[in-house]
């Protein structure tokens, strides 16, 4: 079935609205950084230097060839998401420290020498830092209440459970774990968890990379392996967790079989993760130490019923096209939601995402327009030249409305159009 044709209508005038830019800065959201406030420096140092004082950490040469490994896997990952990931590199920033950033649709991930040159940082565990950065822009729910970052410990989570698992996938793991003093714990639980040796090396090579990352600042209480945090929080903690928790955030996601290119959801938590509701996980599962489970999929900590389901194009949840005056055929179905009548489809601006991607409120910062539609799922028959105001990218999801059009749970992921000449 076709969508009323005076959602096109109102669409398209709600969209020819000048395109602004919203600038969002966020330093690790809530103002520290990858660890906690600190007033540790660590400025750089010459080579005869590193080795008088026993100096560790890593050097330049690697610390640029990290993070140039991490941007040529993740730069199409991001623009997908609608985002241009940008590395913002500071060899000789002495803080130990790292941020994320939103400048439009400017993905900002800072990194210092600072945090590159602390003693107990490996290249493996700088990469994961990078990584956690990454994954306050794409790593799913749950997020800061109200915000566009993923919370801290999902961004652990992401870390090791998506983004090292890309980055180290081709090299050869089972040669560089060789010369890393692996613990049991780890190599069984990786064992059991993954059938394939090079999966095996893979799950043991980052779950290393977690311990490195989670000592910083443990103040001489190495978090272990062998004893995970035993504090079970009440409702989910957004801001950094205390270095045990972390490093067992790491590990779990180290040893989650679900698979890196299965992707998490931005407003389901429990998507293309090991979930409690899934009883076929026997590892991997999000500590309880700063995660309370969700029974749903809107959101952290509460929504609908089930998942809304992500409007697709052909099948598609990230399409481009070349041509305004084809029609974009937009599959919307939300009769799985129970009491749903309707639903709302809500457009970003040009070149923008939403700012609230796990809420429940129209976005009033980077929404583009939205319509009412009195339909449980049909086709909404898209015409950019028409309807949208002129090449960009664009986002669009769907909330789900009762008979008496309130909202049921948080509105769906987003699918992502793309319009750009040929």
């Amino acid at each position: 079935m076709k969508l009323s044709g005076t959602c096109s209508r109102l669409l398209g005038v709600a969209l020819l609205v000048t395109s602004l830019y919203s600038v969002q800065a966020f330093a690790c959201v809530d103002g520290h950084g990858f660890l906690p406030k600190n007033d540790m420096k660590i400025p750089p140092f010459d080579k005869f230097e590193k080795r008088l004082k026993g100096l560790q950490g890593i050097d330049e040469s690697e610390f640029n060839m990290v993070l140039d490994k991490i941007k040529e896997v993740y730069d199409p990952i991001v623009r997908q998401h609608g985002g241009n990931l940008v590395f913002q590199r500071d060899w000789n920033n002495a803080e130990v420290n790292a941020y994320a950033e939103r400048q439009g649709n400017n993905y900002i991930v800072k990194m210092f020498g600072g945090l590159a040159r602390h003693q107990v940082m490996t290249s493996d565990g700088f990469a994961l830092v990078a990584c956690h950065e990454v994954g306050h822009h794409i790593g799913g729910s749950p997020k800061y209440p109200g915000q566009w970052a993923a919370s801290e410990g999902q961004s652990d989570y992401f870390a090791n459970l998506k983004c090292l698992r890309k980055v180290f996938r081709k090299d050869d793991n089972k040669d560089i774990i060789k010369n890393m003093n692996v613990p049991q714990t780890v190599k069984t639980k990786c064992e059991a968890s993954f059938k394939n040796e090079g999966e095996q090396a893979l799950c043991q090579r980052i779950s290393m990379a977690g311990l490195s990352a989670a000592s910083l600042f443990s103040n001489g209480n190495n978090p272990e392996f062998d004893r995970p945090d035993p504090n079970v929080v009440s409702t989910t903690y957004h801001k950094h967790p205390a270095p045990q928790c972390r490093l067992d955030t790491y590990f779990a996601g180290s040893i989650c079989p679900v698979d890196d290119d299965d992707e998490i959801g931005q407003s389901n938590p429990n998507k293309g993760t090991c979930n409690r509701e899934d009883t076929t996980y026997a590892y991997g599962q999000r500590p309880l130490c700063w995660y309370k489970p969700t029974t749903g999929g809107g959101g952290d900590n509460g929504g609908g019923d089930s998942e809304v389901p992500t409007p697709t194009v052909n099948g598609q949840t990230s399409i481009v096209s070349t041509n305004p005056n084809q029609v974009i055929p937009i599959y919307i179905d939300v009769s799985k939601i129970s009491g749903a009548k309707g639903f709302v489809l809500e457009a970003t601006k040009p070149n923008t995402v939403f700012s609230n991607p796990n809420g429940s409120n129209i976005d009033q910062v980077n929404g583009g327009g939205y319509e009412v539609i009195s339909a449980k799922k049909g086709t909404y028959s898209l015409v950019p030249a028409r309807q949208l105001p002129g090449w960009g990218s664009y986002q669009f999801r769907v909330l789900p409305l009762d008979r008496n059009r309130r909202v049921i749970g948080n509105f769906s992921d987003s699918v992502n159009i793309t319009l750009r000449p040929q």
